[in-house]
């Protein structure tokens, strides 16, 4: 499965609820696959990405959508248990897991060594959890995890482009402003 492709296929899904991307590839693409509003790039915050959208999941009821990647929540993984302790019913984590830190080198990451995301999300308290590797289980999960209660935990392995998007035209200042009208 590609990002890219499976980030075109979820905008399609989630209709009007906030995206919150991790920084990088996931940005780029989903800047590139539907620039909306009520996207939240968060360039410059790499370990932050499902840290932000839990923060605004326990302020909202709406269904938030967190694109992370496995490199990141690596990085952070204190907020798997924050999710598993906060059990936000409206949060859905999407962990794209190339198996590598692509955003500093390309330098494998845990998961490429046995790091089973899931079992950590399951070991926090999370009971709403999958690892996918087609297209069509995430589509499949996905529809479930925004009809039913969450928090959802769906690590979707993925197989890195020969080509990364262009850098999309992200202002941090100008996302929040956008964003922060939107509710």
């Amino acid at each position: 499965m590609h990002r890219y492709s499976a980030t075109r296929m979820i905008l399609d899904l989630v209709g009007d609820l906030p995206i919150v991307a991790n920084l990088g590839p996931t940005t780029d693409e989903l800047w590139h696959a539907g620039h909306r509003d009520r996207n939240f790039y968060t360039y410059g915050s790499m370990g932050l990405c499902s840290s932000i959208a839990l923060g605004m999941a326990l302020s909202t009821d709406e269904k938030i959508v967190s694109l992370d990647g496995d490199g990141s929540l690596l990085m952070n993984m204190g907020t798997i248990a924050s999710i598993g302790r906060e059990q936000p019913r409206n949060l859905v984590v999407v962990v794209w897991d190339n198996e590598q830190w692509a955003q500093t080198g390309n330098q494998l990451s845990h998961t490429a060594y046995g790091t089973d995301l899931e079992q950590v999300a399951r070991g926090c308290n999370i009971a709403n959890t999958a690892t996918v590797r087609e297209e069509e289980e995430l589509q499949t999960v996905l529809m479930q995890a925004l009809e039913e209660d969450g928090p959802w935990f769906i690590v979707a392995k993925i197989e890195e482009e020969a080509e990364y998007m262009p850098v999309a035209p992200i202002e941090p200042e100008m996302t929040l402003y956008r964003f922060r009208n939107t509710f």
